[in-house]
């Protein structure tokens, strides 16, 4: 997905991630000193284009997803099917090693229209 979060001010940034759908919601991970996790705490609203910068588009809410095991459990799992040679080899530790550490954070996005 490509991901835009937004500034207090309302200034707009755009980066790739990857991300899982669950429950109507999607997730993904990142460090808890990134931009976009700085903007999402700061501010939440979201817009992501699925697969492409100019594909399908829906504005969203996202929040920090803290002390959720089992939500961290089932997106390295997800991780795992997408990535099958990289999470096991260096992805899938980094990602686990940042959110027990509390260095990285879970994202989720729920969709407002």
């Amino acid at each position: 997905m490509y991901l835009t979060t937004y500034s207090r001010e309302g200034r707009a940034g755009t980066v790739p991630t990857w991300l899982w759908p669950h429950d109507g919601t999607v997730y993904f991970t990142t460090r808890r000193q990134s931009l976009k996790a700085r903007r999402i705490r700061d501010n939440g609203r979201v817009t992501v284009h699925v697969g492409e910068k100019d594909g399908p588009v829906f504005e969203g809410r996202a929040e920090w997803v803290d002390d959720r095991p089992e939500l961290e459990r089932a997106i390295l799992a997800a991780y795992r099917r997408k990535y099958w040679l990289l999470v096991p080899i260096w992805m899938g530790r980094y990602i686990q090693k940042g959110l027990a550490r509390k260095t990285s954070v879970l994202i989720r996005i729920t969709p407002t229209g």
